[in-house]
C-alpha cells in the first residue's frame, strides 16, 4: 500500500490541529500516510519545500506566515492564487513532477457556511478585514453570486486594493456580477438592501472581546460566521459578540470557522489522494488533551 508523504509547513507550528485531522481522514479511508508538522523560518523556507518535494513528498499545506512566500518555490499555480497571490495547498504533480500550488480556503469557507446551514449567502454580505484571510475567500463567494460583498476594515485605506483585485465575475446574463466594495460605497452610493451575512476576517482571537471602530450596519444580519475557531467548550471573542446583539432577526446562525477548517484541509487532502474524506469531525476527537 503507498504511503503518502504529506505535512504542514508554518513559523508557529505546533499549534497546528492539521496532522490529527488529516491522520482522522486517512484512517477513515484506509490508507497510509504520513503527516507532519515542519517548523520553518522563512530564511529556510524555499530550501525547505524543493527538499521536501525531492525526498518523495506527495503535498504540503502552508499556514502562517508562508502563505505568499511559499509561492517563490513553485513551478506553477492555479488561477485562485494567481488572483489572491497566496496558497495553502502544495503538490507535486505526478506527470510533469513539478510543485504546483493552489488555495482551498476559499471553497472550505463556502462548505462550512453550507453545513452551517447558512444558505443565503446571494443576498449582500459583508465581511470585516481586509487582510490576506478575506482574500482568500472573496473570489469563492463571487461565485455563489451574493449581489454585492463590501468590505470593512480598521484601516480603512487597505481596502481599496482589495476591492480593486477582485472585479465583477465576466458571468452570463443569467447571473448577478458580483460587485465588491468597501463599505463606505455600500452606505452611501449603492441600491443598500441590508446585509443578511456577517463573516468576520479579522485576527482577533487574542482579544479578550470584539470590538469594532465604528457601529456597523447589522439591523438585518442573520448569519454570522467566524473565520477564527475555537477549543472545545470556549467560544471566539466574535462569536460571543454576535450571540450577544439583539437585532431582532429570527434564526439567527451564529458559526466559528471550525466547520471551514476541516473542509479547507479535506479538499487539500483530496488533492493529494483522490479521495474525498468523511469530514464528520468533532472539535472533542481534535481537542483531546
Amino acid at each position: 500500500m503507498k504511503t503518502y508523504k504529506l505535512g504542514v509547513v508554518g513559523d508557529p507550528i505546533n499549534h497546528s490541529l492539521s496532522p490529527k485531522i488529516h491522520n482522522l481522514f486517512a484512517k477513515r479511508a484506509n490508507i497510509k500516510i504520513e503527516y507532519e508538522p515542519y517548523h520553518v523560518l522563512t530564511s529556510n523556507l524555499d530550501s525547505f519545500i524543493r527538499d521536501f518535494f525531492d525526498d518523495g513528498g506527495s503535498g504540503l499545506n502552508v499556514t502562517l506566515p508562508h502563505k505568499i512566500d511559499c509561492l517563490n518555490s513553485v513551478d506553477d499555480f492555479s488561477p485562485i492564487v494567481k488572483k489572491i497571490g497566496a496558497a495553502n495547498t502544495l503538490t507535486r504533480l505526478s506527470d510533469t513532477n513539478q510543485i504546483f500550488a493552489d488555495s482551498t480556503d476559499g471553497m472550505g469557507l463556502i462548505k462550512g457556511l453550507m453545513e452551517a446551514n447558512i444558505n443565503e449567502i446571494k443576498s449582500d454580505i459583508l465581511i470585516l478585514g481586509a487582510g490576506g484571510a478575506a482574500q482568500s475567500i472573496i473570489h469563492d463567494l463571487q461565485t455563489r453570486f451574493p449581489r454585492v460583498i463590501a468590505i470593512a476594515n480598521r484601516t480603512k485605506e487597505k481596502v481599496k486594493p482589495v476591492v480593486s483585485r477582485f472585479p465583477p465575475l465576466d458571468y452570463d446574463n443569467l447571473h448577478p456580477n458580483t460587485q465588491v466594495v468597501d463599505i463606505e460605497t455600500y452606505l452611501n452610493e449603492r441600491d443598500s438592501q441590508g446585509f443578511r451575512t456577517l463573516i468576520n476576517a479579522t485576527s482577533a482571537k487574542e482579544e479578550l472581546d470584539f470590538k469594532w471602530c465604528e457601529s456597523l450596519p447589522i439591523k438585518g444580519v442573520t448569519n454570522f460566521y467566524d473565520l477564527s475557531y475555537s477549543k472545545l467548550g470556549e467560544t471566539t471573542p466574535f462569536v460571543n459578540w454576535a450571540k450577544n446583539q439583539d437585532i431582532g432577526a429570527k434564526g439567527k446562525i451564529v458559526r466559528d470557522g471550525f466547520g471551514m477548517l476541516i473542509h479547507q484541509a479535506a479538499l487539500s487532502f483530496e488533492i493529494w489522494t483522490g479521495i474525498k474524506p468523511d469530514t464528520k469531525i468533532t472539535k472533542a476527537e481534535l481537542f483531546d488533551e
